[in-house]
């Protein structure tokens, strides 16, 4: 982004900006804990992001992670805080809700009804409380704001994209680190049909599908990295979850869109939900979190004629890159390999064939490689003491311990059958580690 257009932008700031404040510790103590009696997490490659940073502190970092979860945002949030490292993330404007107070709304509906009076003189909206900790918004359709002075600004497609490209310039510009959310659905059927998605819509997998980057937040960088004079490194991160908090949530969300409800319900039954399940009592799964090593977007072959063409051509590349080596670092669960081993349909299929279709996988899975790395599948979750692979049996069990509880009833056995009753929810599962049973690289 020119001077002249970044200048007209500038002004327009205070629609869709972060601030920076530290937190008390007591605040941290109280997200660690919900993490903690959700998630045993594993984090690789993190410490050598942050001594990158130390090593190069005129350079601007750009997280490119998958998006899976409502979760997500929160996960790299309080990770990047524990680790003393300032690091703004984009999150939609389906988040910074002016119109829902944590106090007044959120923690009574969903945590404990007694929030009301026990903090009843206390007013904090989701908006101010994202803004002020450290979160910058992204708008994904033409909308109408409300200024703090009462006036309203229609914002329309060319005027949501200037403005990102211009907050984007402004991040690189001040050698921040800073997270943007790529990942988008090119599947047009079931829920997110219902969810009237499209291509372009960047956001989380409502069907577990990793199914490409768009180009677009990559061609920011690599314009705000240009005209800032300032080196930009992608870094891409691969978020893991045994069990995605959301999964059976997803369809009563595309029921509340079909029903016809209040965007404003809409968004307060889905982060209700998230904060709901972070305070029950539950089994807790495994959540993987890794960064990959720093990408440096090249500039030199930018500044001569076809500017433009030549970024859009460098933006679509970073962009298939990154998503393959997000790719290529998503380790596999026992419930991937569990549905991976149903047919098509999640047919009712017999403990022996079954076991026989796991075996398979098991044999497969030895001695896969997978992208234009050859880089070996990460078998972390499935292996035993002595670095082979769990048995069938032990597989089946760890899938039950998560998917076959009196409170979530995805899978069963019936007699000498295996069945499948939330087919959406096992399709999830499936997904998230199809490519390597679909794509032989």
């Amino acid at each position: 982004m020119k001077q002249l257009q970044f200048e007209k932008m500038e002004p327009m700031f205070p629609l869709i900006q972060h601030e920076w404040q530290k937190i008390n510790p007591l605040e941290l103590v109280l997200y660690q804990l919900a993490r903690g009696n959700t998630f045993n997490m594993r984090v690789i490659g993190l410490e050598d992001i942050k001594h990158f940073k130390e090593q190069n502190a005129d350079c601007a970092i750009t997280f490119k992670p998958n998006h899976l979860s409502e979760a997500d945002f929160i996960m790299l949030s309080i990770l990047f805080r524990e680790n003393d490292m300032q690091v703004p993330v984009e999150g939609g404007a389906n988040l910074f809700l002016d119109d829902i107070d944590i106090f007044q709304d959120l923690l009574p509906a969903f945590v404990n009804k007694k929030f009301k009076d026990f903090v009843k003189n206390e007013k904090l909206s989701i908006a101010r409380y994202l803004t002020s900790r450290g979160a910058f918004k992204v708008f994904r359709e033409p909308t109408t704001v409300r200024q703090p002075d009462g006036s309203e600004i229609t914002l329309g497609r060319k005027d949501i994209i200037s403005l990102t490209r211009a907050y984007r310039y402004h991040l690189v510009k001040n050698r921040q680190m800073y997270v943007t959310f790529p990942g988008y659905s090119t599947v047009k059927a079931g829920l997110l049909d219902r969810l009237k998605m499209d291509r372009t819509k960047t956001g989380r997998s409502y069907t577990g599908m990793f199914d490409g980057f768009h180009h677009l937040p990559f061609l920011m960088d690599i314009e705000a990295s240009l005209y800032a004079e300032v080196d930009v490194y992608i870094v891409d991160v691969n978020i893991a979850y045994e069990r995605v908090l959301e999964d059976e949530h997803f369809a009563e969300l595309g029921r509340l869109y079909e029903s016809g409800a209040s965007k404003r319900d809409i968004y307060l039954q889905d982060l209700g939900y998230i904060l709901k399940q972070f305070c029950s009592d539950k089994i807790k799964g495994n959540l993987s979190i890794k960064f990959g090593p720093p990408r440096k977007i090249e500039r030199l072959d930018l500044k001569e004629s076809f500017v433009s063409r030549k970024i859009k051509s460098a933006a679509h590349r970073y962009a298939q890159q990154s998503f393959e080596h997000m790719l290529s670092m998503q380790p596999v669960y026992p419930a991937n390999i569990y549905f991976t081993a149903f047919n098509e349909n999640f047919d009712r299929t017999p403990v022996r064939v079954l076991k026989e279709k796991i075996d398979a996988i098991r044999d497969y899975l030895k001695t896969l490689v997978w992208g234009s790395s050859k880089r070996r599948v990460d078998l972390h979750y499935v292996n035993s003491y002595n670095q082979r692979i769990i048995s069938a049996d032990e597989i089946i069990n760890r899938t039950f311990r998560l998917f076959s509880r009196p409170y979530r009833h995805i899978t069963d056995i019936d007699g000498d059958m295996f069945v499948v009753y939330n087919k959406d929810v096992a399709q999830q599962y499936r997904n998230h580690a199809a490519h390597f049973f679909t794509d032989k690289k």
